[in-house]
């Protein structure tokens, strides 16, 4: 039988362990920061898993391909971009709006008191042939953290950036109105 041995100072094993610590924590940010919403949020569906979508929305075409992701067909041109601020303090309609964000997976309550950009497009593919119909969206340091689609002039209403099968019923043309 061969036997080798080594011999290391109390020195040289406190510098591979510290070293073998780093290249550890170096690993774990690494997964974590691919997974922690780096470019999507999650999503709980009914089936109880999550859905992933994109937020990247710092250019005209990453607003265009967030939009498309949940089927939505856009004018290129924005209605309106403007700066908002969310509330420091949420109204009963504006607590309510949120809810509809949390169902998205996102929540407006870590943005209060912040400005964001407001984007709102025409959206030309709505079920029912219903016209004057808009998405809006809410960006921050380039992400989506909201949004909506709505109906405005005689046919208001709101609902979630993904349409559900609650908010619409194809044979009927009806929407969630509110």
């Amino acid at each position: 039988m061969f036997f080798k041995s080594f011999k290391t100072s109390k020195l040289e094993l406190v510098v591979i362990l510290i070293g073998l610590l780093c290249f550890i924590a170096t690993l774990w940010y690494i997964i974590a920061s691919s997974t922690k919403g780096g470019a999507s949020a999650t999503s709980a569906n009914p089936g109880g898993s999550p859905v992933h979508f994109l937020t990247k929305a710092g250019t005209a075409e990453d607003r265009m391909k967030f939009l498309t992701q949940f089927g939505w067909e856009i004018e290129p041109d924005p209605l309106d971009a403007r700066d908002v601020i969310i509330p420091a303090e949420f109204d009963g309609t504006l607590s309510g709006y949120n809810e509809m964000q949390k169902e998205m997976g996102f929540d407006l309550e870590k943005y209060k008191g912040r400005r964001v950009k407001k984007w709102e497009y025409a959206v030309t593919n709505y079920p029912g042939n219903i016209r004057n119909v808009k998405a809006t969206l809410l960006i921050y340091k380039g992400r989506v953290i909201g949004g909506d689609i709505s109906g405005v002039g005689s046919e208001r209403f709101t609902h979630a950036l993904k349409l559900s099968a609650d908010s619409h019923d194809e044979s009927s043309g009806s929407v969630e109105k509110q």
